[in-house]
């Protein structure tokens, strides 16, 4: 569903933009975010089946109040560090609550955090406000009694590929893994519409030019993609890549699509052997 409201957006988009270019940039931005609000009762974690965690609120640079689950790492796992986790464009934090669950199985303490507008989460969403949502859960982690001796891994699919890559780019982690990923937005949308002249999208805001920060990260990646994503082009999410610097790995999950990734239990095998090399040193990488 969330794809095809992408494409059908991208599409409008286009074809607005072939009779009137100067509304691209206007009008795009809008159709970038899909939030859904979480009522009182559904921000309860415990809803959800996370008996363990708690509802946490963060606070911008910006004095934007965001809200997010933090989930301590499940008994009977060997603690290894935290997590943070950066969904994607639509919905809340509500749908990624199993992620948070094999995370925190994982032996990682976990912040699922909403950005601002989506969720339980003030303000409205924006380029530049949601790298702002991402440096506030960065802070909010390490401000924890005892965080600073603690791996930081942060995790960030399709859009939140992009916050996740703006946090490793000029914050102080273990790692980072990104899925779904695309490069920035114009190249996106130049991918879909390669039949327009190259200058034709004028995207001045919520370009998400991931690749330019990729080079700015100095920790270990992970990137992963279903090999059935139909709605980012490989050579999107294999750009980024080839932008960052070694060691990295490549992972492209057969069977998978852009929104079942997550499910995939090829994923969660790369994932737990990059935790094993990169974050979880005391693990025995399989």
């Amino acid at each position: 569903m969330v794809a095809a409201q992408v494409l059908a957006a991208l599409l409008t988009v286009g074809a607005i933009g072939m009779v009137f270019p100067d509304l691209v940039a206007r009008l795009a931005p809008p159709m970038l975010f899909y939030p859904e609000p979480l009522s009182q009762a559904e921000a309860d974690p415990a809803v959800w089946g996370l008996a363990t965690a708690e509802s946490v609120e963060l606070q911008t640079e910006d004095g934007v109040r965001l809200h997010g689950w933090w989930i301590p790492a499940a008994d009977g796992t060997e603690p290894c560090g935290a997590a943070i986790y950066f969904h994607g464009n639509a919905g809340n934090i509500a749908s990624r609550s199993p992620i948070g669950v094999r995370l925190a199985g994982l032996g990682l303490s976990t912040l699922l955090v909403d950005y601002r507008g989506y969720g339980r989460s003030g303000g409205k969403p924006s380029e530049e406000g949601l790298y702002r949502d991402g440096r506030a859960a960065y802070r909010w982690v390490r401000e924890r009694p005892g965080a600073t001796q603690e791996g930081l891994i942060v995790i960030g699919n399709s859009l939140g590929a992009a916050v996740a890559t703006d946090v490793a780019a000029g914050e102080e982690t273990t790692g980072l893994v990104i899925t779904g990923a695309f490069r920035s937005v114009p190249h996106m949308a130049r991918s879909i519409y390669w039949w327009l002249p190259p200058g034709f999208f004028r995207w001045s805001r919520n370009r998400f030019d991931s690749e330019a920060r990729m080079r700015d990260v100095a920790v270990p990646v992970l990137v992963g993609r279903g090999a059935n994503d139909r709605l980012i082009p490989r050579a999107e999410t294999r750009a980024l890549y080839e932008a960052a610097a070694p060691p990295k790995r490549w992972v492209e999950v057969d069977g998978a699509d852009h929104n079942d990734l997550w499910l995939s239990e090829g994923l969660w095998t790369e994932l737990e052997e990059f935790l094993g090399r990169q974050l979880c040193t005391g693990r025995a990488a399989k």
